[in-house]
């Protein structure tokens, strides 16, 4: 996992992506600058009659639904809609569901179109997804639907399935953050008080989970073949419009770095507002050798 991390972050420099975001206004420039800040390239077109050929052209989707128009609901649905008919990788946030069910029925209209290649919410918005009960304030997470020691168990089986009957990795953020492929299950625990300070850092891990997604394909491509040659192939392995391809590695690194920068930054910040700063600064500047270094990841 923590070579394949620095191959998919080195291959994304140098390629460049574009990456197109359709994203809420609260955070639309934070989730363009952390994009440039790792190499690929944002695109953050929203209107309805330009969507279908922005997204034809790009490496990876973000869709983000923190702040819902008539206008982006069905540039998001033509987007999805593109995205799937060119096999491009898709990223689903599901800011909000919890708590508005005109989001909650965008989220499922948009699965019902399509697998993305990651959903990404919190506990709580996963578990309304999900059909489960759920206990979100406004767009946080409840305190009920905590990951913790004693439900983790539980929590797993159901995050796992919800991976694997949506064939996509299904990213918890939350105190520790959980990535699930649908068998293996990767716990992210970076990150600092200080990212719950300033507006937009959830949907900036999911601007640069989707960053990443492009630089998947090669691996794609690999694990497809060794698939078919060997004749096993497993759930966990499933990806996008069935195909093989492993995008936890995406989730993972995405997750990590806005932890690790966001450690990095609180030590040199007197405030939200140097804090903001510099944790755009640290995501540009993390050298590989820091990456490893403070990562904190168990495996299972």
């Amino acid at each position: 996992m923590r070579q394949r991390i620095l191959q998919l972050r080195k291959r994304i420099k140098e390629e460049k992506p574009l990456i197109h975001c359709i994203t809420n206004p609260i955070s639309i420039h934070d989730c363009a600058n952390v994009v440039l800040a790792v190499g690929a390239r944002p695109i953050m077109a929203e209107h309805p009659a330009e969507v279908t050929d922005i997204t034809a052209s790009a490496g990876a989707l973000m869709l983000n639904l923190g702040n819902i128009t008539d206008a982006r609901i069905e540039s998001m649905k033509r987007s999805m809609k593109t995205a799937m008919e060119n096999k491009i990788p898709v990223l689903l946030d599901l800011v909000g569901v919890a708590c508005s069910d005109l989001r909650l029925d965008l989220a499922r209209e948009l699965l019902r179109i399509g697998h993305p290649a990651v959903l990404k919410g919190n506990m709580s918005e996963l578990l309304a997804v999900s059909g489960l009960p759920s206990h979100a304030i406004g767009i946080d997470a409840g305190v009920e639907d905590a990951l913790t020691e004693e439900n983790i168990d539980g929590v797993s089986e159901v995050l796992k399935a919800f991976s694997r009957s949506n064939q996509a990795i299904v990213l918890a953020t939350g105190k520790q953050d959980f990535v699930t492929d649908g068998e293996r299950i990767v716990l992210v625990q970076n990150g600092s008080a200080a990212l719950s300070g300033i507006t937009g850092t959830g949907c900036m891990v999911g601007a640069l989970t989707a960053a990443f997604l492009p630089g998947c394909e090669d691996n794609i491509a690999k694990e497809m073949t060794d698939s078919i040659e060997t004749g096993v192939w497993s759930v966990g392995e499933m990806g996008l419009n069935g195909r093989s391809g492993n995008y936890l590695a995406a989730a993972v690194l995405g997750t990590a770095l806005m932890g690790i920068a966001g450690e990095e930054a609180k030590k040199i910040s007197r405030g939200p507002g140097s804090f903001q700063a510099n944790l755009l600064d640290e995501i540009y500047g993390l050298s590989d050798r820091q990456l490893l270094d403070l990562l904190k990841i168990e495996m299972y």
